[in-house]
């Protein structure tokens, strides 16, 4: 019940019924003043709010302390006490990627150490003109001898990071001068290879494989362009029968464009551009996961008639939430480290990794009610299938990023 003042009149504002309670018989609607002051509405936000964090937190506290407890009282009727899965869902997982995105920045997602050492020297360096300018002339004693003891730190850490600048360089241009053949090599070792395999420069990170075969190279053809406009002029051109397919052109036209994108903005820009997109795909990649999860599930368990398909995808919702707040525990423990330096976090980390799977086969046992034996022999088997599972979403949002960035330039 909310704690809206009631209105004295007993007809419905909304559909205009004869109110006989607080609430409309017909649509619903609570039969309350209208307008209402501010006071009223603060206390009312309040009152929401303390709502939802008691309802929050007990829900919370179900569902990480008795594995499939929450999900077994749901389908059993038992709601008002708890929140709705798909509240419950969005919330932690909404939560868990403003974290997760907050300490891992997906602009850093394919910074080479050369870049980040470039990115490290230039704040020392701003770091050092500042400290030259400011405390090293302060009239403060202490000051300046703290001043010059800083100082000091920073040309020593400056210094090591341009040698190892300097090192990096050295060893790319070398790189740049090689070109190494395998296929001698393997042939000097007594390894027949068919044609020729080379390799160029670090830097460009570029491979060719020359089967010495018609057959794989006519294949293939069609993705040699480089240029998606010459690929597009060229199938205009030629004859019906010699036309790629619909569906090879719509392959092609995909990898060509990501080439074409990457020889445009650069390799190592159109990796980061890539990754950049792979990593903000990952909250969809879980979502679309979700359900076909619930499918193993329900594949799993499929003897148990009583069960329905949203039964199965309740304990999915309910366990990926709890996946989340574990993972969270995993970042708060990173950050830990990186400030305290402490070993021994290493082992905590474990443990709640541990702790993931543990919980998932607890659940399962709660849930379900199957013996231990079989429970295990199931938790093995949606795990083996998740794997797959992921494995082959990977490669689709994979495909995906790659076919964004290279329409981005076009």
């Amino acid at each position: 019940m909310s704690h809206y003042k009631e209105r004295v009149e007993k007809d419905c504002l909304n559909c205009g019924t004869q109110v006989e309670g607080r609430f409309c018989q017909q649509c619903g609607q609570e039969n309350i003043i209208a307008r209402e002051s501010f006071w009223s509405l603060l206390t009312h936000f309040v009152y929401d709010i303390t709502h939802f964090d008691s309802k929050f937190f007990g829900t919370m506290k179900v569902l990480l302390t008795k594995p499939g407890q929450l999900s077994l009282e749901y389908i059993r009727g038992k709601r008002v006490s708890q929140l709705h899965p798909i509240r419950m869902y969005v919330f932690t997982s909404a939560f868990f990627f403003i974290i997760f995105f907050s300490l891992y920045k997906a602009d850093r997602i394919g910074e080479s150490d050369f870049d980040r050492r470039k990115a490290k020297l230039e704040k020392l360096e701003l770091a050092k003109t500042v400290v030259t300018e400011k405390p090293l002339l302060s009239a403060d004693s202490t000051e300046r001898k703290t001043a010059r003891s800083v100082l000091a730190d920073l040309e020593k850490e400056i210094a090591g990071i341009k040698l190892e600048i300097r090192e990096e360089e050295r060893e790319d241009s070398l790189d740049q001068l090689e070109k190494v053949n395998i296929s001698d090599t393997l042939k000097k070792a007594g390894i027949n290879v068919p044609g020729n395999i080379t390799v160029q420069g670090k830097e460009s990170e570029f491979f060719t494989l020359d089967t010495g075969s018609d057959s794989s190279n006519d294949a293939f053809s069609s993705v040699n362009y480089e240029s998606l406009e010459a690929y597009r002029r060229m199938q205009a051109a030629l004859p019906a029968d010699k036309k790629d397919s619909w569906v090879k052109k719509a392959f092609v036209t995909k990898i060509i464009a990501a080439v074409e994108t990457g020889k445009i903005q650069g390799e190592r820009a159109y990796l980061k551009n890539f990754l950049y997109n792979l990593f903000h795909s990952m909250p969809k990649m879980l979502f679309v996961s979700l359900p076909i999860f619930a499918l193993f599930l329900g594949w799993l368990y499929g003897r148990r008639k009583e069960l329905t398909y949203s039964d199965h995808a309740i304990f999915t919702i309910h366990t990926y939430c709890a996946t989340f707040i574990f993972l969270l525990g995993t970042f708060a423990l990173s950050s830990l480290q990186e400030t305290t330096g402490w070993g021994i976090i290493n082992l905590l980390q474990v443990i709640i990794t541990i702790a993931v799977y543990l919980y998932l086969y607890k659940g399962m046992r709660r849930f379900y009610g199957d013996s231990r034996r079989k429970t295990i022999i199931k938790f093995i088997l949606l795990n083996i299938l998740s794997f797959f599972m992921m494995s082959l979403l990977l490669v689709i949002f994979t495909a995906i990023s790659a076919a964004q960035v290279g329409n981005s330039a076009h």
